[in-house]
């Protein structure tokens, strides 16, 4: 069983990580994701990371980790990439 949030999924991921008292630290130790790359999901600057398919694996991890469900990060983050391939096609 997985919360699935509403909102962004940086924002999402960010606030399940504080409610469950974790660092970043703590999160990159866990997942093995590096923590520039966990700032950059929290803050949904996934132009800092090399390549969708790593974007999608970090996000699902991170989610794992804090307890949110995968499918819903990715669903959100998906969202936020279309969202974002439009606006640089405009």
């Amino acid at each position: 069983w997985r919360i699935e949030p509403r909102g962004s999924v940086g924002h999402a991921l960010a606030d399940a990580r504080r409610r469950r008292a974790l660092s970043i630290e703590d999160i990159a130790a866990q997942t093995r994701v590096p923590i520039r790359y966990l700032a950059a999901i929290e803050a949904e600057r996934f132009d800092e990371i090399p390549g969708v398919i790593y974007i999608k694996g970090f996000v699902k991890a991170f989610a794992r980790a804090v307890g949110l469900c995968e499918r819903w990060a990715i669903e959100a983050l998906n969202a936020v990439l279309t969202g974002e391939r439009r606006l640089a096609r405009a």
